[in-house]
């Protein structure tokens, strides 16, 4: 007797009346109904935006988070915190005042969104201003524009950094980590001779500090006002973040009215990528009919996995 699958017959043992094995076959149907609802798709919606952001995010998100673990534990809270919120803003903001751009069927790129990309107990940074329009951020150090009134206007040690993060509706995410010197002498006065001992910077986009009376600024090659900025304190357990939340951007594409009746409804033929109905599904499943960046399906109260 054999088990498994040969073309479109199943092949199983099973028992008759009499409790005797006996050899099962049964033909699998050529064409079978998959429903794809707009619960479905809605999910599949709301996933598929995720993880494109997610795509983009990797490398700041999957360490983010200090109450779990760094890797892919941080990524499926990253993808946990956010899910409610986007499915929560496409059901409440389906036409306007969104505050998450949803992707299309198939479409590829981060949208801006009101992410939380980080979470922990570290204090924030301080006196800093981002301006979006202007593709700035503005440290108010005052004083004699000093170093380490720059280190107090801050809140931050030598040791410690801050990470400037960003969406871009054209460009995508963008970031830039500083750290402050840690060779300048706390009585040196910052000046436009020496602005450019002051950082070190390092990411995906070109940052350029100048000195206007007696504030730093930081004038980025892209910038938007969707952003937030993560500071990393050295701690001896090594490093501890706070928890930062991209200001909210204004009406960002696409709403859920435009981007839901991109997705497919309605039947789909089992050769042509359908599912196969005959299949009992596993009874430990959580609903979800996919991983990876495609997102899952089931009804509309389904929930994120935990995978990446």
């Amino acid at each position: 007797m054999i088990r498994g699958r040969v073309g479109s017959d199943v092949y199983s043992v099973g028992k008759d009346a009499k409790g005797k094995k006996q050899q099962v076959i049964r033909s699998l149907a050529e064409t079978v109904a998959n429903p794809q609802t707009v619960a479905q798709m809605r999910g599949r919606m709301i996933m598929s935006t995720i993880m494109q952001a997610v795509s983009a995010m990797a490398m700041i998100i999957d360490h983010s988070f200090d109450n779990v673990s760094a890797g892919q534990p941080s990524i499926s809270e990253f993808i946990s915190k956010n899910y409610a919120l986007v499915k929560a803003d496409a059901n409440n903001h389906p036409s306007e005042n969104n505050v998450f751009g949803l992707v299309k069927y198939q479409e590829k790129g981060i949208k801006q969104g009101a992410y939380v990309v980080s979470s922990g107990r570290a204090a924030g940074i301080g006196g800093c201003t981002i301006d979006g329009a202007n593709k700035t951020v503005t440290i108010a150090v005052g004083g004699t524009l000093k170093f380490s009134e720059l280190l107090e206007a801050l809140s931050i040690g030598r040791n410690d950094y801050f990470t400037v993060v960003a969406i871009d509706a054209a460009k995508g995410f963008v970031y830039a980590r500083l750290r402050v010197s840690t060779s300048l002498a706390d009585d040196d006065v910052i000046s436009s001779s020496n602005i450019g001992d002051v950082f070190t910077i390092e990411g995906n986009v070109t940052v350029t500090p100048s000195v206007s009376s007696t504030n730093i600024v930081l004038t980025f090659a892209t910038l938007t006002a969707n952003a937030g900025i993560i500071v990393s304190r050295k701690a001896e357990s090594g490093y501890i973040h706070n928890s930062v939340t991209l200001a909210a951007p204004s009406a960002p594409a696409y709403t859920s009215d435009v981007a839901l009746p991109t997705y497919p409804v309605g039947s789909q033929r089992f050769l042509n990528g359908g599912a196969d109905s005959s299949i009992v599904p596993d009874s430990s499943s959580d609903g979800e009919s996919g991983g990876g960046g495609g997102g899952g399906g089931g009804d509309d109260d389904e929930r994120p996995g935990q995978g990446g």
